[in-house]
């Protein structure tokens, strides 16, 4: 009899757990895809361009990988004192990369996506780093993306780069580094776009 109510015991317990439901349940891994980004915004008042790159899963609408991002300004002058001079700025950072987009069988789409990021910005002299200190980035951006070919999007978002952490480096302050942001998302990969979702 023991035997018996171990056996049905152990039976109601797979079912159970064979019933148990998780947060990520329902997400598919659909593809991946990789390739660079572009992003224009200001460094100290100073219109450029940051390169860099990433790469992510894609689980149903939804993505999640990571990126790297570097730009080096020509020049920064501090005109007074012991460490009066010319300097460039080198802004390097990387980290998560989660996005969204929907309907993306359709030519254009809504894409959105938050980079939240770590790093260090350095004031170089020659080659030499004199200044340096470590950075917190956060980028929020938002706007469609066009299906170029079956395996190329290229997304046009606008955002808000907010950097927190700058205090080491003479004359400049977060908001130096903060600024609103124009982006260009190239992924190359492969995408499920079979898989049309309803929003």
């Amino acid at each position: 009899m023991k035997k018996i109510l171990l056996l049905v015991l152990s039976l109601v317990s797979l079912q159970l757990s064979a019933q148990q439901e998780t947060l990520f349940d329902d997400l598919e891994v659909l593809g991946a895809f990789g390739g660079p980004i572009l992003e224009i915004g200001s460094i100290n008042g100073e219109v450029g361009a940051d390169v860099g790159g990433g790469g992510a899963l894609i689980l149903n609408r939804f993505f999640f990988g990571g990126y790297g991002m570097g730009t080096e300004y020509p020049e920064y002058t501090i005109e007074n004192g012991e460490n009066a001079g010319d300097y460039n700025i080198q802004f390097r950072h990387g980290g998560l990369w989660f996005g969204a987009t929907s309907k993306t069988g359709k030519l254009v789409h809504f894409y959105s996506s938050l980079k939240v990021g770590w790093g260090r910005t350095r004031l170089k002299n020659d080659g030499d780093t004199i200044f340096s200190d470590r950075t917190f980035v956060l980028t929020p951006e938002a706007g469609f993306e066009v299906n170029v070919t079956d395996f190329f999007k290229l997304g046009f978002t606008a955002g808000y780069r907010w950097v927190d952490g700058i205090n080491q480096l003479p004359g400049l302050d977060n908001n130096s580094f903060s600024s609103p942001v124009g982006i260009l998302t190239f992924r190359f990969g492969g995408f499920g776009d079979d898989w049309d979702w309803d929003w």
